[in-house]
């Protein structure tokens, strides 16, 4: 956590908020998280300077600041998120933005210091950054591309799902739902999935997700809310994560919660029914 439907949540949060506004002045409330400047440097960039654009890369937040003044990135990790409301817990407060006219302030918060601030001096730094840690994004992916990413491995599918350099933007909440959705058993081998069984998982990632940036993501802790405060809907639809036997939506069989192999501490949720550990040309 946060995912990429919490992150894109952040983003359209922000975009409101920041987008075309003056920036006052940038506090640093935690210099060690800071990446590619120190302190007095991202003050300085940040003073008087005009908010270009907020976007999202993967699980990464990209804001831009006009007249080349660079770009601030930051990755929020396992607890990191901004918060437009005064935060609930003010101590995790890493990083602030405050607003020239208005005086709002829109707050970096972490609890667990996990997460980093970056600063380019240019886009091409950044994209360099973005191609070393990121593979597509799960939203643009081409169908084929998935599939043939998946053909390179023998890992099992659902840590190849995770992996960042693969596909931007799917953890595990996500993972768990997009195999649910697309009748895939967490342990297959991904190199052994045909063509048409990526094309599922393919097609279930863009449904997936999309419910998810609906309902402004997944809240099962107090490490995600909205930049409002709120908490997000999605764990209140879904259909496998966090419901170990509980009956599945689909054939009412018990969802099982296991372990699995490349995701240590990570719990994994499928229905053994609606995903069965052989090959099946027929979903469900």
């Amino acid at each position: 956590m946060p995912e990429l439907p919490e992150v894109e949540t952040m983003v359209r949060g922000l975009r409101p908020a920041l987008e075309g506004r003056r920036i006052a002045r940038i506090d640093v409330h935690d210099p060690s998280m800071l990446r590619g400047c120190d302190a007095r440097e991202l003050r300085r960039q940040g003073r008087n300077a005009v908010v270009a654009s907020v976007g999202r890369r993967g699980k990464w937040v990209v804001i831009v600041l006009a007249d080349h003044r660079g770009m601030i990135v930051i990755q929020p990790r396992m607890t990191g998120g901004f918060w437009l409301a005064e935060p609930a817990r003010p101590e995790h407060v890493r990083l602030s933005i405050r607003l020239a006219n208005a005086g709002e302030i829109v707050r970096y918060c972490d609890a667990r210091r996990l997460g980093r601030i970056h600063w380019f001096a240019e886009e091409a730094e950044a994209e360099r950054a973005f191609a070393q840690s990121h593979g597509p994004d799960a939203l643009e992916i081409a169908a084929e591309d998935l599939a043939a990413r998946l053909k390179k491995t023998r890992r099992a599918i659902k840590p190849t799902l995770m992996d960042q350099k693969v596909l931007a933007g799917i953890g595990n909440i996500y993972a768990d739902e997009v195999l649910h959705a697309s009748g895939i058993h967490p342990e297959r081998v991904s190199s052994g999935l045909t063509r048409e069984e990526s094309g599922r998982i393919h097609a279930a990632i863009g449904r997936i997700l999309a419910i998810a940036i609906e309902a402004e993501g997944s809240s099962f802790d107090a490490g995600y809310r909205t930049v409002l405060g709120l908490e997000g809907g999605f764990l209140a639809i879904n259909s496998a994560y966090g419901r170990g036997g509980e009956p599945c939506r689909t054939c009412g069989d018990p969802i099982v919660k296991t372990r699995i192999a490349g995701l240590i501490g990570r719990p994994t949720y499928f229905c053994p029914s609606c995903q069965p550990r052989r090959p099946t040309r027929r979903r469900r």
